[in-house]
């Protein structure tokens, strides 16, 4: 009697094992496809950060500028006369930075 048992067992379990293989190719799938799309956006979107970034390295190199010299008085006024962005140290940092991140980016998305 055990044996017809076993035939009975393995039928059932035989399309439920066929639809869990159905359903992970699928997912599989759907998955290295979600993949791509998202490797796609990011390199687009690093791209567009990378351009965007040299304006702002030198906005940002422009204001270590006019903050050294406003410290010089050799400008008249700083739009941050009191706290830490109105050291010159402080900007040129922030410049140095930033142009790094900018390089490492450019260097990252010329690789790919």
């Amino acid at each position: 009697m055990s044996e017809p048992r076993t035939v009975v067992k393995v039928e059932h379990v035989h399309p439920v094992s066929a639809w869990m293989a159905a359903f992970s190719q699928s997912s599989a799938a759907g998955l290295s496809r979600t993949g791509a799309w998202a490797a796609n956006t990011a390199q687009q979107f690093g791209s567009i950060v990378a351009v965007l970034m040299g304006p702002a390295v030198l906005s940002v190199y422009a204001f270590a500028l006019w903050s050294l010299t406003s410290e010089l008085g050799w400008t008249d006024s700083f739009p941050f006369s009191a706290g830490p962005l109105s050291n010159w140290i402080i900007w040129l940092s922030l410049a140095i930075l930033l142009h790094l991140a900018a390089h490492i980016l450019r260097r990252q998305m010329n690789r790919e």
